[in-house]
């Protein structure tokens, strides 16, 4: 029996977005790769230590403040975190830039070393697909796929589940595994290493070498399979 692969469906939320890394709530759930459900859904709340944005802290904000007042800073939850990504092969998210980069400012926010891990964004694999195209955000693409709407919206744990209940009717409508879809679209999947070293490079840099592999697949790539999602003749 061969070694199992960990996805982590994760989601997290901001106070206030003009304070970088101003996390207050980062939600997930580990699965194997026919989504069996190995952890969570659990939050992890954090107080962000900053000023609230009003919008965020009438509409958004899916716990009492005063638990989230009385959270730890994101320093006592680093090793947690970090220790979390770790032992995923790969982090799965909904319009993941907004998440990594968080994360990332988080990090250096409080002078902590940026995390490693690779991810892939099921934002982009549903702009890719021609079934649901008209669908839009998580809720929209959630209801779409899953046919009824996700619970616990804005709430992170909520957030990362929808986000694995998306995964797995998009593998389930190809008859395909998560392994199978992220090699399919590597052009959704993304390096925080790599992204890191290419900012420490400086902005005028040009990468004109190889790049990265951001997953190595343990399968035989299924070279069809993104053409059957678009509909594409083989």
């Amino acid at each position: 029996m061969g070694e199992v692969l960990k996805l982590l469906f994760f989601d997290m939320e901001f106070a206030n977005g003009k304070i970088p890394g101003s996390v207050f709530s980062l939600g997930y759930v580990m699965t194997d790769e026919e989504f069996n459900i190995l952890v969570g859904p659990t939050d992890i709340c954090i107080n962000p230590d900053c000023e609230w944005n009003s919008y965020v802290a009438d509409k958004i904000l899916a716990y009492p403040m005063e638990t989230i007042e009385a959270s730890p800073l994101f320093p006592a939850c680093y090793e947690e975190i970090r220790t979390l990504f770790a032992e995923a092969d790969i982090a799965v998210g909904f319009s993941v830039s907004n998440d990594v980069t968080a994360l990332r400012r988080a990090c250096l926010r409080y002078e902590l070393s940026p995390i490693p891990y690779f991810w892939f964004d099921m934002e982009r694999v549903c702009k890719r697909t021609d079934k649901h195209r008209s669908a839009h955000g998580l809720a929209g693409c959630v209801t779409a796929w899953c046919g009824e709407a996700p619970e616990n919206q804005h709430r992170s744990d909520g957030d990362a589940l929808a986000t694995m209940h998306l995964m797995r009717a998009i593998c389930r409508d190809s008859h395909i595994d998560a392994e199978m879809l992220i090699t399919a679209f590597p052009e959704c999947a993304g390096d925080t290493i790599a992204a890191q070293n290419a900012q420490n490079r400086g902005k005028n840099a040009h990468t004109g070498g190889r790049r990265r592999h951001h997953h190595r697949p343990r399968k035989k790539p299924n070279t069809n399979t993104q053409a059957d999602m678009k509909g594409e003749s083989k």
